[in-house]
């Protein structure tokens, strides 16, 4: 159910009008849980202009993009619903949740992540929730909202460097995930990106490629096929 609130001026840039029912202090909305009989056979990101009549009912949008590509799915949710139910499924957006965020921005991009999966499961979309954290700090909230034993999502881009900041970064995703199976023992994972090795044996999940990974290999198989016509 739909709380509708009203306020003082026509205009609602927080969507603090429009609730969601909560289970947490914060008031962060509560998804649904989602329990697929097959999982979606491709990630289709944001924006992407789909050229058919159909509904992709195989298909799932995702937001593992920079902020910016996706800040519209908030700000003007009326308006881009109709895009996003020409594929089945969407995950939740993926808004930044960096360790070096002051906390009140993390607690509010973990807030606007599930208030778009509430507002478009009420409109018929099938929402898989997508799980992002920061430092430890984050873990009292990031976390809220999710029901256990769901479908969820995660991404590993951008981690998978040989840096030392990049081995930082993957000891605070690993650390993270590890939280978030203890927590929320989520009957599939799915990831964009390479899952790092230390969880593959955590929790059930499905790799999905990256766009720069599909690119790559659609190189090789053209390079292949160049090769072959020689």
């Amino acid at each position: 159910m739909i709380e509708t609130i009203p306020l003082p001026t026509r205009e609602d840039g927080l969507h603090v009008a429009m609730r969601f029912p909560s289970d947490n202090a914060w008031g962060i909305p509560a998804l649904l849980p989602v329990s697929l009989s097959h999982l979606p056979a491709l990630l289709v990101p944001f924006g992407q202009r789909i050229r058919t009549d159909r509904v992709l009912t195989d298909a799932c949008w995702h937001f593992f993009l920079d902020d910016y590509r996706f800040e519209r799915a908030w700000s003007r949710p009326r308006r881009t619903l109709a895009a996003l139910q020409t594929v089945g499924w969407a995950l939740t957006p993926d808004f930044s949740l960096y360790r070096t965020m002051p906390l009140a921005a993390q607690l509010w991009n973990t807030y606007r992540n599930r208030w778009c999966g509430a507002f478009w499961a009420a409109h018929g979309i099938t929402v898989i929730p997508t799980i992002a954290w920061g430092g430890a700090a984050s873990y009292e909230f990031c976390f809220a909202g999710i029901v256990s034993h769901s479908v969820v999502a995660v991404s590993t881009v951008g981690i998978l460097g040989q840096q030392e900041g990049d081995r930082l970064k993957q000891a605070l995703f690993v650390a993270g995930y590890r939280e978030m199976v203890a927590r929320l023992q989520p009957s599939h994972v799915l990831c964009y990106g390479d899952m790092l090795p230390e969880c593959e044996v955590i929790a059930p999940f499905t790799c999905y490629p990256t766009r720069w990974q599909s690119i790559r290999q659609a190189r090789k198989t053209a390079q292949a096929r160049a090769g072959v016509m020689r």
